[in-house]
């Protein structure tokens, strides 16, 4: 079983048996203390000190929406078993954190990652991915998706990324997946103009799920900033229309999900 609660934008906690995994976490409001823009639609659901559980956590690029060091920093001294898993190019921002180097796992593109946990070996395969284009550093991937993977069990967590057939490709090789967790609030060049990287919308989202095969797909990073969102009714509706029968969830910020598989 698998327990999954929403924490606004892209953050997740993930709860595999007694592993608790946390993803691309923005409790702060860093974004708006330091841009002027990206005012908060809603308070976070709970706070970064109260995050005592944390065996891994997972970031997907170096935007401050998910690589949000007020949160980063109050979560590694709250969990201090945590573990930090982020693009190889972005290790140092953890550590110049004060994070220590044996807690951060650099994650290079499709080299897999197997953690040592209490109900055995997880796997984690490190899926490369466009923000509108490929952030290459050093040579090495700055925007990546991860497939995590426990037995005959596994989900996606895309982060921040564009849809193309490359990713569609990349994902279907690993086989049909359990749950897909997708942005959805799409891309265009008036916010691309106003340096705000884009993210598949809910059609490509919905195609690209379909494509790869999944039982699940929860949509996201849609209700947090006014100005970068999609009606998630419109996700819905095409759902509804082209693939009627595709089990999805739609959570509010703090709701909890028990997903058997």
């Amino acid at each position: 079983m698998i327990e999954i609660q929403y924490l606004g934008q892209n953050g997740f906690r993930v709860m595999l048996e007694s592993v608790t995994m946390y993803f691309d976490l923005y409790l702060s409001d860093c974004v708006h203390e330091l841009t002027g823009a990206g005012v908060r639609s809603y308070e976070a659901p709970i706070s970064a000190e109260s995050i005592v559980d944390a065996d891994y956590y997972f970031i997907s690029h170096e935007h401050l929406d998910h690589l949000d060091s007020q949160t980063v920093w109050k979560v590694a001294e709250a969990s201090p078993q945590a573990a930090f898993v982020c693009p190889y190019p972005h290790r140092g921002i953890l550590m110049d954190m004060g994070i220590p180097r044996e807690r951060v796992i650099a994650a290079r593109a499709h080299e897999k990652i197997v953690l040592k946990t209490k109900i055995g070996e997880i796997e984690v395969i490190p899926i490369p991915e466009k923000h509108e284009e490929y952030t290459i550093v050093d040579g090495c991937h700055g925007t990546l998706g991860y497939i995590v993977r426990k037995g005959d069990m596994q989900f996606y967590h895309a982060g921040d990324c564009i849809a193309d057939q490359v990713l569609a490709e990349d994902l279907k090789r690993y086989g049909r997946m359990n749950i897909m967790f997708v942005p959805i609030n799409g891309h265009d060049w008036k916010r691309f103009c106003r340096d705000i990287m884009g993210n598949m919308d809910y059609r490509e989202a919905l195609d690209l799920c379909d494509y790869v095969g999944t039982d699940l797909v929860v949509p996201m990073h849609y209700d947090l900033f006014g100005d970068n969102t999609d009606n998630p009714a419109y996700f819905v509706d095409y759902l509804y229309r082209e693939y009627s029968g595709q089990k999805f969830k739609m959570f509010m910020p703090g709701e909890t999900l028990l997903y058997r598989y």
